[in-house]
């Protein structure tokens, strides 16, 4: 039986204070609501909870047996909240967290740094690894959250978004002269590409969303294209970019703020191609203040100090 728990709460209240008036008023609602909702448990559960009269309200006996049972629950319930809060408190003086590499890159140490100014006497341990490391060290409590591209929905975890950035793609001069200011994928199919293995992106076109991974997106496009290689590491893809062997597909975080001079930094249309970047939690998760206020430094940081470097001139 599926019982709504916001109603066994309103029985609790107008059981132990005798009074839809008094029970109403704590609630916040009016009598005739209190007993719209009595009225409503007593049908779900098919038994009559409380004897009215004009003066006074008393549970019945079947009432007085349920009252016991939700009062016991709601003290184990406020035990659980304070365990967990006793808990949160125990991890105030350290904070785990694991970031992806593509993030870590160009935005770690300004946020390592700000956090150690702000909070000197909290450990801090970091862990960089791959999103799917990331996401298992979380739902194993390994660390307290992560920054990290979002894969898909996971029912044990939540995603809170951070930063949506493009996508952009890095050409060298000297090997591809001719590229047009922004890239289409009809243009892109013409070039030998460079992609990341694995990496979660979102396509945007005729004012649609559809998230895939990068290179099945790209398998599945229905042209004919020539990936030249496939790398794990955004650092790896850069410097091969960078050689000439290439036109790579990156995200704007893995692309440094001062590239060599004969490396185009162009940015993609039709479709455009983004990614977001967010902080993995486990559901039901408590973050400490720190750890929340890290999250707050992490969220400065990516929003304000980065966009989009194109430099389409020839």
């Amino acid at each position: 039986m599926s019982v709504n728990l916001k109603l066994l709460h309103t029985f609790a209240q107008v059981a132990q204070l005798r009074s839809f008036t008094r029970a109403a008023e704590e609630l916040g609602r009016t009598p005739s609501a209190i007993s719209m909702q009595i009225a409503e448990l007593e049908d779900q559960i098919g038994l009559k909870l409380l004897e009215r009269t004009t003066r006074s309200v008393a549970p019945t006996p079947d009432g007085a047996l349920l009252l016991e049972r939700v009062q016991n629950s709601i003290r184990s319930l406020e035990d659980g909240i304070a365990e967990a809060r006793d808990a949160a408190e125990r991890r105030m003086g350290r904070v785990v967290f694991g970031c992806a590499p593509t993030v870590a890159a160009g935005t770690l140490a300004h946020v390592v740094t700000e956090f150690r100014v702000r909070f000197p006497k909290v450990a801090l341990q970091v862990r960089e690894v791959t999103s799917n490391d990331l996401l298992n060290a979380v739902r194993e409590r390994e660390i307290d959250f992560g920054i990290t591209p979002f894969v898909q929905a996971k029912s044990d975890l939540v995603f809170k978004r951070l930063l949506r950035e493009p996508l952009v793609a890095l050409a060298s001069r000297d090997h591809f002269e001719d590229l047009p200011e922004t890239l289409s994928l009809d243009f892109l199919s013409r070039l030998p590409l460079l992609v990341m293995q694995g990496m979660p992106v979102i396509v945007r076109q005729d004012g649609r969303e559809t998230p895939a991974m990068l290179t099945e997106y790209l398998e599945r496009s229905g042209r004919s294209l020539n990936i030249a290689c496939s790398v794990r590491q955004a650092t790896t893809l850069v410097d091969l970019a960078t050689s000439g062997l290439g036109v790579g597909l990156v995200p704007n975080l893995a692309v440094a703020s001062q590239m060599p001079e004969h490396v185009r930094v162009v940015s993609l249309s039709k479709p455009e191609v983004v990614r977001d970047i967010g902080i993995a939690t486990l559901k039901g998760e408590v973050l400490s203040k720190p750890a929340l206020a890290l999250t707050g430094i992490f969220k400065a940081h990516l929003r304000g100090t980065r966009t989009v470097r194109c430099n389409d001139k020839m």
